[in-house]
């Protein structure tokens, strides 16, 4: 066992053991998937013959997805911490795809590198809305976020309507939240933004590798 291995699972045991003696099934449950994430990415990685480099990238996401997400609520608290992680994987995704490239010994430009690193990285956001959407439909979560917004533009009401009052159960959303909720549209789109600009960096920081 390597390193960064041992020290990613030190981790996440001692969140366990935590999240075990207080009985925290949030701690309990984030524990048992990055036990889990961490299985996947070791599998993968022989198979791809990931590098420190990547692992690294990866088990850093991961336990700050689970662990300061889940366990510490920043997803609630810190209002860039989504930002930040959709980001960060976007990265991560166009790091494996370059992996992938290498593995089925892709012959092509620098160009056809570059477009199959992006498209790679935005078919893994797009798949992963279509669950977050799905998942709210059917059980019930909330993981397409709301977002307050006050103006509404409609080609269907032909103009830019100003939200000034809207009533719901006999509540007024103006007073209490500030304006109307969307149904998550705006966190969707804010997060392939984010995608785009993840395998941008990437890209541009590791120009000189692609070359397959």
């Amino acid at each position: 066992m390597k390193k960064i291995d041992l020290l990613y699972l030190i981790v996440v045991i001692f969140y366990l053991i935590s999240g075990l003696i207080k009985w925290d099934m949030t701690t309990i449950f984030a524990c048992v998937l990055s036990l889990i994430f961490m299985v996947i990415t070791n599998v993968i990685g022989k198979k791809l013959g990931f590098g420190n480099g990547i692992k690294i990238l990866i088990y850093v996401f991961i336990l700050s997805t689970e662990i300061l997400g889940e366990i510490y609520h920043f997803y609630v608290y810190v209002w860039w911490f989504d930002i930040v992680m959709h980001t960060y994987f976007a990265f991560i995704v166009s790091y494996a795809g370059l992996y992938l490239i290498r593995y089925f010994k892709i012959k092509g430009s620098i160009y056809f590198v570059i477009l199959f690193i992006f498209s790679l990285a935005m078919m893994t956001e797009s798949v992963w809305e279509i669950f977050e959407f799905s998942t709210d439909r059917v059980i019930g979560t909330d993981m397409q976020k709301d977002t307050v917004i006050r103006n509404i533009s409609s080609t269907y009401l032909s103009h830019d309507i100003y939200v000034d009052k809207v009533m719901v159960n006999d509540i007024d959303f103006m007073d209490r939240y500030g304006g109307y909720l969307d149904i998550g549209l705006y966190d969707t789109i804010g997060d392939m933004i984010c995608t785009v600009v993840g395998s941008f960096i990437f890209i541009v920081i590791m120009k000189k590798r692609l070359n397959c």
